[in-house]
């Protein structure tokens, strides 16, 4: 938990005061007499672009410091994200940053500041004010664009019959909420709603929303929502190897760090739990515009068979979809196609399609909540 000393002074320090291409060559260090020469980085290319080098500059002038073992990267198609050059050991810091050069997007006094009225907030804050626009301009010009080769659109981008397949009531209910809040917020600032539902996909996809300490006993938990330069380039896993923390939470002038929960090595990718890896596949999808990948491509009979409805729940999406099976009780109808159709059609449709994207939701879902047919 963190003081809410540290969030203040970050609002108050950062709103009012406002070329080595592919690695070299390593030798596999088993594999016997005429072992092969692999490269650990042959999958990924290193960004040595001006963009990222200014970035990292930034950072080090601000007091930061981004370990030489581990650089941007682009690692999946063409996501950028963090890998290893060197071994990184367990405990080993990977990346850390003072506070006061984190972007706060809400005020921890405010009481339930959802991610759209704090997208208004980085409009406000620092959209519209030059001064800061100039000094966060190395870290402002990193971020993905809208509809760009980093952009997974999140559900509020569907069109109506798009959210409709979700099918998912808590999901479609979320969605609808987005929407209709964009259109409130966008009026009320005079920017349009295309513009503010990208500010919007930046502050859920980009930010980490942390928690606040509670000094008085039985007071409202808070929290705060911060763009971090650097650390959001970091990718989700739900097996990840490295975890976000904060050192002397206690102090004013604290630090972010990234730092490794294992052995990573060389070649491999920095990853992250998003929401502490407790997210289940409505946060993920809703806030990320993605869901974990699928363990299997075809139906699992026995999995669903014993679905979590039957035994205790035990993963984030089983926790979910029993508790919103005891809120929907006599509400619902069930799903509209079975889990088998949803795998098949998922199967030959085009990869990365947004109608991938809905399928691979639904199974994630239907897996977890036991569910085999339609309209159970």
């Amino acid at each position: 938990m963190v003081s809410s000393s540290i969030i203040i002074m970050m609002i108050l320090a950062s709103v009012l005061n406002g070329s080595e291409g592919f690695a070299a060559t390593k030798t596999a260090k088993s594999g016997g007499f005429g072992a092969k020469k692999v490269d650990p980085m042959a999958t990924h290319r290193l960004d040595n672009s001006l963009e990222t080098m200014k970035l990292v500059e930034f950072i080090n002038n601000a007091g930061g410091k981004c370990n030489e073992k581990a650089k941007i990267a682009s690692v999946k198609n063409a996501m950028r994200g963090l890998v290893c050059t060197k071994d990184i050991k367990k405990g080993e810091t990977i990346c850390s940053l003072p506070s006061s050069i984190a972007l706060a997007l809400s005020d921890p006094n405010a009481e339930d500041v959802d991610v759209v009225e704090a997208a208004g907030n980085y409009l406000d804050w620092y959209l519209n004010n030059a001064e800061r626009m100039e000094y966060f301009e190395p870290y402002l010009s990193s971020l993905p664009t809208d509809g760009g080769d980093e952009f997974s659109p999140t559900p509020d981008y569907f069109s109506m019959e798009e959210i409709a397949e979700l099918e998912f009531p808590k999901m479609i209910e979320k969605t609808m909420s987005r929407i209709e809040k964009i259109s409130e917020v966008a009026k009320a600032k005079g920017v349009s709603e295309e513009d503010l539902r990208y500010y919007a996909w930046l502050t859920s996809s980009r930010s980490f929303n942390i928690r606040l300490s509670i000094e008085d006993e039985g007071a409202k938990a808070k929290s705060v929502r911060v763009l971090v330069p650097f650390f959001d380039m970091i990718n989700h896993s739900p097996s990840s190897n490295a975890e976000f923390d904060i050192l002397d939470p206690e102090l004013d002038d604290s630090t972010f760090v990234i730092r490794a929960k294992r052995n990573i090595r060389e070649g491999q990718e920095v990853t992250i739990g998003y929401g502490s890896g407790g997210f289940s596949s409505l946060d993920l999808f809703g806030e990320y515009g993605f869901v974990d990948p699928l363990d299997k491509m075809e139906s699992d009979e026995k999995n669903v068979k014993k679905g979590p409805l039957q035994r205790k729940p035990v993963t984030p999406d089983e926790r979910m979809m029993a508790k919103e099976e005891e809120r929907m009780k006599g509400n619902w109808d069930g799903w509209q196609t079975t889990l088998e159709d949803d795998v098949k059609e998922f199967i030959d449709c085009e990869p990365g399609s947004t109608r991938a994207r809905i399928l691979e939701f639904r199974v994630k879902l239907k897996r977890a909540g036991g569910w085999e047919g339609a309209g159970e």
